[in-house]
């Protein structure tokens, strides 16, 4: 994944919290929860455009795909409130994934 490829998956994990924020229903604990991700990620997302990425970089690489894949299984649980307690681990691997691309790039 290109670095914008990588920035584009985290707004649309964000887009993809904001609609979940705004579900009537949603537990005040885990509204709160997601939205301290969601600020999170919306900060990573901003270091990430001004960073130079050595996008051959092997490490660089499994990072993408495992961010990828960890994106492909919020899109699967997000609309379940049933599952919050789910979404909210999903996207703390998200956002640790972008953490560990950023410190990459330090």
């Amino acid at each position: 994944m290109t670095p914008i490829e990588v920035a584009t998956l985290i707004g649309d994990v964000l887009t993809q919290i904001d609609a979940t924020l705004q579900t009537p229903g949603l537990d005040d604990a885990d509204w709160q929860t997601l939205y301290a991700l969601r600020k999170h990620l919306d900060d990573m997302q901003r270091d990430l455009i001004g960073e130079s990425i050595d996008e051959a970089d092997a490490t660089y690489q499994a990072l993408t795909t495992q961010l990828k894949d960890a994106n492909t299984e919020l899109t699967a649980v997000i609309g379940d409130l049933a599952k919050v307690s789910k979404v909210i681990d999903i996207v703390s691997q998200i956002a640790s994934y972008a953490d560990k691309i950023l410190n990459k790039m330090a």
